[in-house]
């Protein structure tokens, strides 16, 4: 055999030897991923399996699929939209006051281990926060950080003072002189020839609200009372549905993001112009451009002694729109319920309006002072039993453990639980409220019969990061409901009744078709 030949039965026999070699470890490594493959999906499943019905959570009673996947996922959760805060409601009730919503999900309604999340332990606010912050960064409301809040609100909290809110009423009293002008001129365009027009209470409601907020945060008046299309009100409208779509649903939120943020980002773009030029006016004009507003609040803090209390435009630009959010709807959607109820309940429409009538007016007011209305008995029960029963947070707060703990001292739940606390079952619940379902404002005065159950309520939130507006929201409400009581005769449209029960909920509760019309006409005496 010569060389040649040799050397290719060599070179042959070496590719059929390596051939062999990388098929052998093609095989192996084949097996391997396999191996690992079947080892990862073992330990998912186990892992799901053992957090199922083994794991701290697993005594806990819910719907069998929530074992293994969170409620927020289930298709039925958004159907009808705005509806998912009923099928919560449904399943607290048929569970119990603690139910299991996910692996690492429960949902509370126990008054007492409410008030231990909010407000004993202080527990962080969860994963949905994080989310709403793609909005444009962490603000008083949205962040997750202690440290942050509790800076950010020491910053903000003297805007909201009630020393400074009397400096403030001069601006609410000014927005509502224009909103019972607005009444006048609907009573008149529409006049059945009694005397009686027909008024869109709710959104006349919401112009009220927007303007407050408008003249005290942002200085100056939108004009909705007047008919003004105004950018910010349009663009905060949009900017909560795309808010609600990503607290709801974490994925096709974001895909929800994504086809209308362009849409967005050009209103958002004119919102910032807008804010940024009021800002500069404020900063360049110096004392002559000052007024006692929240923005002016905001602005001095730039002046702050500590840099790190010093809000920049950016900042404040946030935080006044988040005063505009929480603000307005939340504010308006209580007083509009609170006049629905009046309405389907005259006996109480008549008892406030008597208590109202005794209010003494000074010689030449047209308006209610705060100072008058604030102690009034029955005004505030038919405030409170309106937040109680029509709650604006029907979809409840979320928390997430920041350490293993004990609820209700009997309860074991891990670090890294999401807790969505049920306020709205809590106000609905027959054990603390006798006759939930009825519009009471009884049980709220001395000596009720029925009293009352103070530590299972929760309108604004208890802890450190309650409502940071609640005196403000409650100012507003009492001018405005009194106010109305005081000027104006009203007459139920029955159609008008029927459609108020059609109720839904996003960011806040609300009746379906965003309108509630009523006969109304000025009193004799107010003419």
């Amino acid at each position: 055999m010569d060389f040649e030949t040799l050397s290719q039965k060599l070179e042959s026999s070496a590719h059929h030897v390596v051939d062999r070699v990388l098929s052998a470890n093609r095989q192996d490594v084949e097996k391997v991923g396999k191996i690992a493959a079947i080892t990862l999906a073992t330990y998912v499943v186990s892992s799901k399996i053992y957090d199922a019905f083994v794991g701290p959570l697993s005594g806990i009673p819910g719907p069998f699929q929530f074992k293994f996947y969170s409620a927020r996922w289930s298709r039925q959760i958004e159907d009808p939209p705005g509806a998912a805060y009923t099928k919560y409601q449904a399943w607290q009730t048929k569970y119990g006051e603690v139910v299991r919503l996910g692996p690492n999900t429960i949902g509370v309604a126990d008054k007492q281990m409410l008030r231990q999340i909010l407000f004993k332990d202080d527990i962080p606010k969860g994963p949905a926060y994080k989310r709403l912050q793609r909005q444009g960064g962490g603000t008083l409301f949205s962040t997750v950080d202690k440290i942050f809040h509790k800076q950010r609100r020491r910053v903000i909290s003297p805007a909201f003072s009630v020393k400074y809110l009397n400096s403030l009423e001069p601006y609410m009293l000014k927005t509502t002189e224009s909103f019972i002008g607005r009444i006048d001129k609907d009573i008149a365009n529409t006049n059945r020839g009694d005397g009686f027009g027909q008024v869109d209470v709710w959104i006349l409601l919401q112009y009220l609200a927007l303007d407050i907020i408008g003249e005290t945060a942002f200085g100056q008046t939108f004009h909705m009372l007047d008919g003004n299309d105004h950018i910010v009100p349009a663009t905060i409208t949009r900017n909560m549905e795309t808010a609600n779509y990503l607290v709801t649903h974490p994925l096709s939120g974001a895909i929800k993001t994504l086809f209308s943020f362009s849409d967005i980002m050009q209103q958002n773009d004119k919102l910032k112009q807008f804010m940024k030029k009021i800002i500069v006016e404020r900063l360049e004009g110096g004392e002559k451009a000052r007024r006692d507003d929240i923005l002016q609040i905001l602005i001095d803090t730039q002046h702050a002694h500590d840099t790190e209390d010093r809000l920049t435009a950016d900042a404040i630009a946030q935080e006044t729109v988040l005063f505009l959010i929480a603000g307005s709807e939340t504010t308006s959607n209580t007083t509009g319920f609170a006049m629905i109820e009046l309405m389907k309940h005259p006996q109480a429409l008549a008892t406030l309006r008597e208590e109202i009538d005794s209010v003494q007016m000074e010689d030449g007011q047209k308006l209610f002072k705060h100072e008058q209305l604030k102690h009034l008995p029955y005004l505030n029960a038919v405030i409170n039993e309106s937040m109680r029963k029509d709650s604006i947070a029907v979809n409840g707060l979320e928390r997430t453990t920041d350490r293993d703990m004990i609820l209700g001292g009997r309860l074991m739940v891990p670090k890294g639980t999401v807790i969505h606390c049920n306020l709205y079952h809590a106000h609905m619940n027959p054990k603390y409220w006798p006759e939930p379902n009825e519009f009471k404002p009884e049980r709220w005065l001395e000596g009720s019969d029925i009293p009352a159950d103070q530590e299972a309520f929760f309108p604004f939130s208890i802890g450190s990061r309650n409502c940071i507006g609640k005196a403000f929201a409650q100012q507003e409400m009492r001018l405005s409901i009194a106010n109305l009581i005081r000027l104006y005769d009203f007459e139920a449209i029955p159609s008008e009744m029927k459609r108020s029960d059609d109720r839904r909920s996003f960011i806040t509760y609300s009746v379906t078709s965003n309108s509630f019309n009523v006969y109304m006409k000025r009193r004799a005496t107010t003419a």
